[in-house]
């Protein structure tokens, strides 16, 4: 979804502003929510597994969502192809990690999408701690 801003255009007939305003209302949500889920998960394994392996599988999560994009936004792959091209799809990407360097674009755009994903989630981790904080000392004043 971040990505789909390349797909703005003017056209004569549709405001530009309005498609701005519509993509970005989208994508906010889908992050918002996405990262919402992730969230609910991180909290599951930090139940399950120790606190490393918990923030390492959310770290693969990331990783896998960054690969994700590129086969979608570089390679034009979409989820049904899966089903419909599963060859397809087991070619392209194992030509990308049998022939690394021929494919440095992937790794390039993986691991930007990995930091800009990864960083956004720390945020949204840390402002969740922090509100969770501040209703602990809110209530804790509440009951004094």
């Amino acid at each position: 979804m971040i990505s789909d801003f390349v797909h703005i255009q003017e056209v004569g007939r549709v405001d530009l502003l309005y498609d701005v305003v519509m993509f970005s209302s989208f994508i906010i949500n889908g992050v918002i929510l996405g990262f919402l889920s992730l969230y609910w998960i991180h909290q599951e394994l930090l139940k399950r597994l120790s606190r490393r392996h918990a923030h390492s599988v959310i770290a693969g999560v990331l990783l896998l969502c960054s690969f994700a994009i590129y086969l979608g936004r570089d390679l034009r792959w979409n989820t049904w192809d899966i089903l419909v091209n599963p060859g397809g799809i087991l070619i392209d990407v194992s030509d990308r990690f049998l022939h690394p360097i021929a494919y440095s674009q992937a790794y390039t755009t993986t691991l930007t999408f990995f930091l800009l994903l990864g960083s956004w989630y720390v945020v949204a981790w840390q402002l969740v701690r922090t509100m969770r904080y501040q209703k602990v000392l809110d209530d804790s004043e509440r009951n004094s």
